[in-house]
């Protein structure tokens, strides 16, 4: 008997190891293969002119602001009227609390419209760092720097030159093309992108897609992929801040009691950075489906057996703080506060703890989790600041997402495109009522020493990586626009 079972479990081994294997030589690619772009006359001197003399305008949000506009918004915009002409003849535009909406007309009005987005506004930075001043727009070495040419003036930039562009050669859009330029992304977007998805909903507008900031073309970024991965954004993750405090009575520090304001804060931290959120690729399947293939094998037979190995890459996936911020709501102590003097017992203490929440949970339930975490009536817990859901889930199989995937392969033919979960967030979440297809995307190259560049020291983008957004962008505007 014992022989006859164990020969049923080789036999079964054996089966699910073919099964595996055959899997893993089956997984392949689904990438569109797309005729070459259209050429696109660009003046590629002007257009990085332009894009440094935006940068030397300062327009850095400020965190007590009430509004979205400022004395550098209103110069940048004097500087795009007066550099791109065509566009400020044949567009339509408004101005919104410091941002801009403009509106270039279809021919079909009964199309819903295309929008592409991105933000005016820039975070501070500490010149006494960088190679080049921070607002300078210097031109060295290949790169145009300063603060904004990877967050966000080269969209804002790169959509005006393509648009410039396509005027020039008469293009007519199908459907309505709206630009729509934040001016306080940096601080949430309640007075920019806000405010205009609200005066596109109040006129009846619907929306085809949504195209913003994101990802981008990632160059040795994903583990176990050499090529290039055009990470397109189809969510973003949630946000909540939460305050714990603990109130005791205070006193000397030569008679501690056995709970003390600081011990208890500090213990309900502990606490939620032992039991974190369980992990899940409900929000990164599509991602790793994308690149499996592509990936070098010990890889590609994980990937291309998820149903069995689901638990073994979440598992792994979580140990790496990059890679398990994809997989689940994270918890980031920011602040703590308690105490002015080292023999006095502090009468409060006080923590910040801020959480990036997965898609499928929501501040409600993630506030509750933290509740049941901390366990301790010692410890009040409150929502402080502004909080927000995670986006919805856009579809990576909608036909705006493939003419997307379409257009950054005409430019970044040996590129795959994979939909991705954005960690942080951006103006794009305010549109997700006028659409189900909100896609984040920023045709740039990026390697992995780029990223600390965004809201970091030495922020800049390659010239030719510049002039191909330019053309990412048109031949976005190409596809989806008719």
């Amino acid at each position: 008997m014992t022989r006859r079972v164990l020969g049923l479990f080789a036999v079964a081994a054996l089966v699910l190891a073919a099964v595996i294997g055959a899997r893993a030589s089956r997984f392949s690619g689904r990438e569109v293969q797309p005729a070459p772009a259209e050429a696109l006359a660009i003046d590629s001197a002007g257009a990085i002119e332009r894009l440094a003399l935006a940068i030397q305008v300062p327009t850095v949000s400020v965190e007590d602001s009430t509004r979205g506009d400022s004395v550098p918004l209103a110069e940048l915009h004097r500087l795009l009227d007066q550099v791109f002409p065509r566009v400020h003849a044949a567009l339509g535009r408004e101005v919104v609390n410091g941002s801009l909406l403009y509106t270039w007309r279809g021919t079909d009005s009964t199309l819903p419209a295309l929008l592409l987005a991105s933000h005016l506004d820039v975070v501070p930075a500490d010149s006494a760092k960088w190679s080049h001043p921070p607002f300078s727009g210097a031109v060295a070495d290949g790169y145009i720097w300063g603060r904004g040419a990877l967050d966000d003036k080269v969209g804002v930039l790169g959509t005006l030159e393509a648009v410039e562009a396509l005027l020039r050669e008469g293009l007519r859009p199908g459907r309505t093309v709206y630009l729509a330029f934040g001016g306080d992304e940096e601080l949430g977007g309640r007075h920019g992108a806000a405010q205009i998805a609200a005066r596109l909903g109040q006129r009846g507008v619907r929306l085809e897609a949504v195209i913003d900031e994101g990802g981008a073309v990632l160059e040795g970024i994903v583990p176990g992929v050499s090529v290039p991965v055009a990470t397109v954004g189809v969510a973003e993750k949630g946000s909540v801040s939460l305050a714990l405090e603990a109130q005791v009575a205070g006193g000397h520090s030569s008679m501690p009691p056995s709970r003390t304001a600081i011990g208890l804060v500090s213990r309900a931290i502990t606490r939620l950075e032992h039991d974190q959120f369980p992990g899940s690729l409900r929000a990164s399947r599509g991602l790793f489906e994308a690149v499996g293939p592509e990936m070098s094998w010990p890889y590609r037979v994980l990937f291309a057996n998820l149903w069995l190995f689901e638990p073994l890459v979440v598992r792994r996936l979580t140990a790496v703080p990059s890679t398990a911020a994809t997989v689940r709501t994270t918890i980031a102590p920011t602040i703590i506060e308690g105490g002015k003097k080292d023999n006095v017992l502090p009468g409060s203490a006080r923590a910040v703890v801020n959480l990036r929440i997965l898609p499928a949970e929501t501040v409600e339930s993630t506030v509750d989790r933290v509740r049941r975490v901390v366990n301790d009536p010692g410890v009040t817990i409150s929502v402080i600041g502004e909080s927000h859901d995670p986006s919805p889930v856009s579809p990576a199989n909608a036909a705006s997402f493939l003419a997307l995937a379409t257009a950054i392969r005409q430019i970044h033919p040996d590129a795959v495109v994979a939909p991705y979960l954005v960690l942080g967030a951006t103006d794009a979440r305010h549109y997700a009522s006028l659409t189900p297809n909100v896609y984040r995307f920023l045709p740039v190259h990026l390697a992995s020493s780029d990223l600390a560049r965004i809201h970091g020291i030495d922020e800049r983008v390659a010239i030719g990586d510049y002039l191909n957004a330019v053309r990412v962008y048109a031949q976005i505007i190409r596809w989806l626009s008719h």
